[in-house]
């Protein structure tokens, strides 16, 4: 399974791709919405991982902007500041807290990829 991770924090992206790794997933590491966007336009993904709070966009704008695209991709949000509005009820989108844990990824990803 490939994953794409977007994060802006350089230490919080380098600890979540070695956790989802350490899973078994193959991960590419993006630190902003133009770079997650250029990476899922280059190639194939299983699911999108994005940092709500972006330097150029929204994490939300972001998977809006997937979703023209790639509307059945699946999406984790994370954040620190709580729930994301505007995707309830979508079997393809998961929430992690910030900070969260490797069981939280893993559970979070068995949402919504399916097996």
């Amino acid at each position: 399974m490939r994953l794409l991770v977007c994060e802006d924090d350089f230490l919080i992206l380098m600890n979540t791709a070695e956790m989802l790794r350490d899973l078994g997933y193959e991960v590419t590491e993006a630190a902003d919405g133009a770079a997650a966007l250029a990476a899922l336009a280059a190639d194939p993904f299983d699911a999108l991982m994005t940092d709500v709070g972006l330097p150029d966009m929204s994490g939300i704008e972001l998977a809006h902007r997937v979703r023209a695209t790639l509307p059945g991709l699946p999406i984790i949000f994370a954040s620190g500041l709580g729930e994301v509005d505007g995707f309830d009820g979508d079997a393809t989108v998961a929430f992690v807290q910030k900070p969260y844990t490797t069981p939280a990824l893993e559970a979070a990803l068995r949402a919504v990829i399916p097996t």
